[in-house]
């Protein structure tokens, strides 16, 4: 539970990150969202989470925060109350090479993922970063018992990257 509002709260610290700067960046990625005419919600699906998740799932309000970014995102509420899960993709304004620029900045270690979109990272402690077409989305899932969201990240991404 923890380490899902963690990623939550490094997805915003991180909206600010790279050369764009703070809102006024974020407020370009809109921009350049709306043109292409591709939304967060065009690229996730319920039934992409459901089967990363393994779960029956429900779309989340996202607002996008201070920075008007593009979320979209899914999630479970179990019966128990750490009995949860979910799983967003959140467009970016900033290239690949910036956010991951700013995710280094943070002293956070990235890794590159071979044959996904265009160009591919991955950092334990702020998500997975793809670039595809101009476009920069990141990915994170996370649940309750769920150790390693590495591999589910880009299972996820996998799944719906063309959509990009």
């Amino acid at each position: 539970m923890l380490r899902v509002v963690g990623i939550g709260l490094a997805v915003l610290a991180l909206s600010a990150c790279g050369s764009g700067g703070g809102s006024g960046g974020n407020r370009d990625a809109t921009t350049t969202v709306a043109k292409a005419g591709v939304t967060a919600c065009d690229i996730l699906k319920a039934e992409d989470v459901e089967r990363v998740l393994g779960r029956p799932v429900k779309k989340l309000d996202a607002t996008g925060g201070a920075g008007a970014l593009d979320i979209c995102q899914y999630g479970y509420q179990g019966e128990k109350l750490l009995d949860m899960g979910q799983a967003s993709v959140t467009l970016h304004g900033n290239s690949l090479a910036e956010m991951k620029t700013g995710v280094e900045r943070e002293g956070y270690d990235t890794e590159e993922i071979a044959d996904l979109g265009d160009r591919a990272f991955w950092s334990m402690q702020s998500g997975l970063y793809v670039e595809k077409g101009g476009r920069t989305a990141l990915y994170l899932v996370g649940a309750n018992g769920m150790k390693d969201s590495k591999a589910p990240s880009i299972a996820l991404a996998r799944a719906t990257v063309d959509r990009m």
